[in-house]
């Protein structure tokens, strides 16, 4: 089975696979970013880092082994300024998928998640996937913007929701061939 390293790098950044250690650190990062759910319907996970670290955030019939949940550090330094979870083989063994992207606040808008992608892209493309995927709420404007911006911009399909209101939540899954 194809996966992606437990450690890479881009001009800015070293992804890697969480340690135990780092837990604390990724959970308040993922709490961070929960303004998501006014978006999406969703609630905060206070166990997610945890969760993720131990059995992962996994599909229907998913397994641990396919599953990753990285950091992303500043070169040169301890900091952690974002997350990417990911799982391989989802739903096709030839298909690559992006479960979380977020970068902590103090860092927006400097780059740094199309940096990551961009070479994710390239480690995915060597690696012989097909495609890559996201699942994005469709309230969320920026993410739709970043995701179609950095070439998922076919849309698999709708789900959630089948009317539009407040109260109403739905995500559109892009997809990018290779």
């Amino acid at each position: 089975m194809k996966l992606i390293p437990n450690v890479w790098e881009t001009p800015r950044l070293t992804i890697q696979d969480l340690k135990e250690s780092e837990i604390q650190i990724v959970q308040k990062i993922y709490e961070q970013g929960s303004y998501i759910h006014q978006w999406d319907g969703g609630s905060i996970d206070h166990n997610y880092a945890y969760r993720c670290f131990t059995e992962g955030d996994l599909p229907p019939n998913g397994t641990k082994e396919r599953y990753k949940i990285q950091v992303l550090t500043l070169k040169g330094t301890d900091t952690i300024v974002g997350i990417l979870t990911t799982y391989h083989g989802y739903p096709k063994p030839e298909t690559f998928y992006i479960n979380y992207l977020y970068i902590d606040k103090i860092y927006h808008k400097q780059g740094l998640g199309k940096e990551v992608i961009n070479e994710l892209l390239t480690i995915l493309r060597e690696s012989n996937f097909v495609e890559v995927r996201a699942s994005v709420a469709i309230k969320n404007w920026p993410a739709l913007r970043f995701w179609t911006g950095l070439g998922l911009n076919k849309i698999n399909g709708f789900y959630g929701d089948k009317e539009y209101k407040d109260d109403h939540y739905a995500d559109i899954e892009l997809i990018m061939n290779f």
